[in-house]
């Protein structure tokens, strides 16, 4: 059939979000290849997720039309520190059992419920034979909020993806087992790589000198497997164009502590290249945020089906017995309770005066208002901006309040943390437990006393 069948472009517009940056580059396809055509960057934000959508659209549109760039199809590859990330071994399952055990994971892993994510994951093998998946996910919210940008630029976005996992940067890459280092506006991103396949991804925040970021790698590349430890050749390191050498004798002693080989390689192609050239040239890229979208001919073909033509005749006539029997049953039922109603409506009646005189005078004996100003006190101390967010919270009597949750940096938890500890409704205030791993978490307890001139 003519027109359901929808051509990919043969040029797109690529996008690569850099934090406080996003550069672009116009790519097109010439039969096995691609070629660069207009490169630009603008300047984001410094947090962009505050910023409304289309005064950063806008600004984009006319970055865009003052290249001459006019096309409205792009594709974008994410930060990692956008997305929240985790690896588990995977035990020897199959089919359905498998698919729950990846939602169960997500659930766990996660800090959102699994249906506030866009998740996307990948499968892979150890050189000893364990399997290992590592997911990745970007809230919904925050990938709407792009989605409005791009909207107000007059983009179409075609994919949200990871240039990391894509094959064309893999492809480049003298040996894909290494830990791989580029630097960002923040600090450094660092993924983990074994057998062309992505095994850890985190962003390194807060790296100010070569000494810190080597501390940092070491832990980071700690916290894999042995199985995957011992399957690391190479570290990569990918600095900006005419970026200095300040780094190379703290990856040299990373590498050394590692057994590592360290190589500075320097990109022939832009990232924002190479995830355009993956587009075009239909390379798989298993890390897609871009959910599905069911085309008209899909509809149609799932509502007209074989097995269901087959079988419309007798589903007809089961459905106009089955219907035929609830009404018997209805007629049946309305009478037994029409009887019973007959035989209580005085009780009812007395019933429901006395409901209505309770409703009356409960609120001079509500016992939960000192419970609402607890949990408002609480929520006041934490910062508004969303660095720091609750888990779990249980209000214990009298008034033992235990909370834990997950913070964006240990400052963020810290200025909450002191809130409470200068507030003078909170009484023998201690931390219980404090782990930083992909975000920081937290637990503490308190007793909470309403003071008198709130009373």
């Amino acid at each position: 059939m003519i027109g359901l069948k929808q051509n990919k472009p043969v040029s797109v517009l690529s996008l690569d979000w850099r934090y406080d940056t996003l550069r672009f580059e116009s790519v097109r396809r010439s039969t096995n290849a691609c070629q660069s055509r207009k490169k630009g960057e603008l300047n984001l934000p410094e947090d962009l997720f505050s910023v409304e959508p289309e005064l950063i659209g806008t600004q984009l549109r006319e970055k865009l039309h003052s290249l001459d760039l006019q096309g409205k199809a792009c594709v974008s590859t994410l930060p990692v520190g956008w997305l929240f990330t985790f690896r588990t071994e995977v035990p020897d399952l199959n089919g359905e059992d498998l698919e729950f055990f990846y939602a169960t994971q997500a659930e766990r892993e996660f800090p959102f419920p699994v249906e506030d994510l866009h998740i996307a994951r990948s499968a892979f093998h150890s050189p000893e034979g364990k399997s290992y998946v590592f997911m990745a996910a970007i809230p919904v919210q925050r990938l709407a909020h792009l989605n409005k940008v791009l909207e107000s630029a007059r983009l179409k976005p075609l994919s949200w993806s990871l240039h990391w996992a894509g094959e064309g940067f893999l492809d480049s890459l003298p040996d894909a087992n290494a830990l791989c280092l580029s630097p960002s506006s923040s600090g450094f991103d660092l993924v983990a790589l074994s057998g062309q396949k992505l095994a850890m991804a985190r962003s390194l925040n807060e790296t100010s000198n070569a000494q810190q970021i080597a501390r940092e790698i070491k832990i980071s590349a700690g916290e894999l497997p042995s199985d995957l430890q011992s399957s690391l050749k190479y570290c990569y390191y990918f600095p900006e164009q005419g970026a200095g050498g300040e780094f190379d004798q703290a990856l040299q002693d990373v590498a050394d502590r590692l057994g590592l080989k360290p190589s500075t390689l320097s990109q022939h192609h832009s990232p924002a290249f190479g995830l355009a050239s993956d587009y075009l040239l239909d390379r798989r890229n298993p890390f897609e945020f871009l959910p599905p979208k069911v085309t008209a001919f899909q509809e149609w073909s799932q509502k007209i089906s074989t097995g269901r033509n087959k079988w419309l005749g007798g589903g007809a006539a089961a459905a106009i017995l089955i219907i035929s029997l609830l009404f018997f049953w209805q007629s049946q039922k309305l009478q037994a309770l029409d009887e019973e109603w007959k035989a209580m409506e005085i009780q009812v009646g007395e019933l429901e005066e006395l409901q209505n005189r309770i409703r009356l005078y409960r609120p001079w004996f509500d016992a939960s208002i000192p419970t609402l100003k607890l949990i408002q006190h609480l929520a006041e101390a934490f910062p508004e901006q969303g660095d720091v967010w609750v888990k779990e919270l249980d209000i214990r009597e009298p008034y033992i309040v235990v909370c834990s949750g997950f913070a964006r940096s240990n400052r963020a938890w810290l200025v909450m943390l002191e809130k409470l500890r200068n507030s003078s409704e909170v009484k023998d205030l201690a931390v219980l437990q404090v782990r930083e791993d992909k975000q920081l978490q937290f637990s503490f307890q308190y007793r909470w006393e309403e003071s008198k001139g709130n009373e």
